[in-house]
């Protein structure tokens, strides 16, 4: 006996499907988040599913005839037993793919935690639970392991508009803290004295500059210049076009 069921997905779950409605042949004993994930949607993107206006969970059995609503994480007022990706609580923290060096380092131009670097899928879900980071990736197949809790995938190839969908997703203009960490490998950075590095730096960066910063993790040595101001204009930029969100 065929398993027919429709899927409506909402908001930008559409984006990651390429449609709102789907009829799928479900097969026999297949839950709803298998029937979810196998159209490309992840678990971690799921907030909240419903049939018949009622809330069901992940493991619930589709039948023949069933029609689910799938929705992104929203403002709506869930049950927390239904609610099915939990909100990231805190400052935002990332680990990235390999892919996305380029929006790793522009996400630490603004202050926001961004690890980068892990190859092996399996380590980057292991640091991503043990330091409680919210996986980032192009790969679908990373964030429908069952035990990936915070995940997002990256719905553009650009790593500027990639940066404009994680600080939307996650609002992270209210985090930003531009030039406080490292580019190279996400350290914190802090003020020191020119004295401290002044025969670290070239003599021409001596002569010209006063204030310096130093990565806490790799020592790298920062000072203004060219390269700050174009990274300052960017960033005025980029902020006029996020909307300020209130906690």
């Amino acid at each position: 006996m065929e398993t027919k069921i429709t899927i409506r997905f909402f908001g930008s779950l559409v984006d990651l499907v390429g449609k709102q409605y789907v009829q799928l042949d479900a097969g026999i004993n297949q839950t709803i988040k298998d029937c979810v994930e196998r159209l490309g949607v992840p678990h971690t993107e799921v907030y909240f599913i419903t049939l018949q206006k009622s809330f069901v969970r992940f493991d619930k059995i589709v039948k023949n005839g069933d029609m689910y609503f799938v929705y992104p994480e929203c403002n709506l007022d869930i049950p927390k037993e239904y609610i099915l990706a939990p909100k990231y609580e805190g400052v935002p923290k990332f680990i990235l793919d390999i892919h996305l060096g380029k929006l790793a380092r522009l996400l630490r131009m603004l202050g926001i935690s961004a690890e980068y670097g892990v190859v092996d899928d399996n380590e980057i879900v292991s640091k991503a639970l043990s330091e409680n980071l919210i996986i980032l990736t192009r790969d679908r197949g990373i964030l429908k392991r069952n035990e990936v809790t915070y995940g997002y995938i990256l719905r553009s190839d650009d790593p500027k508009t990639q940066l404009r969908e994680v600080t939307l997703r996650y609002s992270l203009q209210n985090w930003f803290a531009p030039f406080t960490r490292c580019m190279e490998c996400n350290g914190k950075l802090i003020s020191v004295p020119k004295r401290d590095v002044q025969e670290h730096v070239p003599e021409k960066v001596r002569e010209t500059f006063d204030e310096f910063a130093k990565c806490e993790r790799c020592g790298k040595i920062y000072w203004g210049g060219t390269h700050y101001e174009n990274m300052s204009v960017f960033i005025e930029k980029f902020l006029k076009d996020i909307p300020r969100k209130k906690f």
